[in-house]
């Protein structure tokens, strides 16, 4: 066998290793991503689920700041077990907030919410997220703490409201579930796509790398 042989060969496996590896979760993140529009939560009650450690402090932020309970959600991604959301509210009805663990950054990550009768949505992430820009759809996220998305978030919706007026009222888990899913419909996956990119960018070079490996082998004498 050549040395040039020896060699395809070698990064034949050694791609097909890498594919293996990154491969499953790359699919569930596409897959993830292709049902976002369809996927619909549920709620979880009417007993309330106690919160995560992670979750007990910002839940006691929140409180301060005048929010309270709305329930829980739960929602099963591809590949993965159920995830549960603890929700809560203004009084008001114009911000909702969803906290949830974090499985890739650990801790916390929380989002609010605001929307209106046109479609137009209002989303607030800490400690990550996403911006985007679109007629309808604002999103953005705040990295220094809790209560500062929150005011970042109430300031936005101010600036909205001289142009669109009051924010439709979210206040009930069955609100929040009929707002998710027009959500989904209109928005969903505006905000997924760069970690959808990043989670699929080494499988891509990883099969990039098998079919390179191929095609040495079939000219490798």
């Amino acid at each position: 066998m050549t040395p040039e042989r020896v060699l395809a060969l070698a990064s034949l496996l050694v791609s097909l290793l890498l594919l293996a590896r990154f491969g499953p979760p790359a699919w569930r993140s596409w897959r993830i991503l292709a049902g976002v529009r369809q996927r619909r939560l549920a709620d979880a009650g009417p007993m309330e689920i106690p919160p995560p450690d992670p979750l007990v402090e910002p839940l006691a932020q929140l409180q301060a700041l005048g929010f309270r309970r709305i329930g829980e959600r739960w929602l099963q991604l591809p590949g993965t077990p159920i995830r549960y959301e603890w929700v809560v509210g203004e009084p008001s009805g114009e911000v909702y907030i969803v906290l949830l663990p974090s499985i890739v950054m650990g801790g916390l990550f929380s989002a609010c919410y605001t929307s209106w009768d046109d479609g137009t949505w209002l989303q607030t992430s800490y400690p990550r997220g996403a911006i985007v820009e679109r007629p309808q759809l604002h999103a953005s996220f705040v990295t220094t703490s809790l209560a500062d998305a929150v005011a970042t978030h109430r300031r936005t919706v101010d600036r909205y409201r001289a142009r669109l007026g009051q924010p439709r009222r979210i206040v009930t888990m069955a609100d929040t579930l009929r707002m998710d899913a027009d959500y989904r419909t209109r928005h969903g996956g505006a905000t997924l796509g760069g970690i959808t990119l990043r989670n699929m960018t080494p499988a891509i070079g990883a099969a990039a790398l098998v079919v390179i490996s191929i095609l040495l082998l079939l000219v490798a004498r």
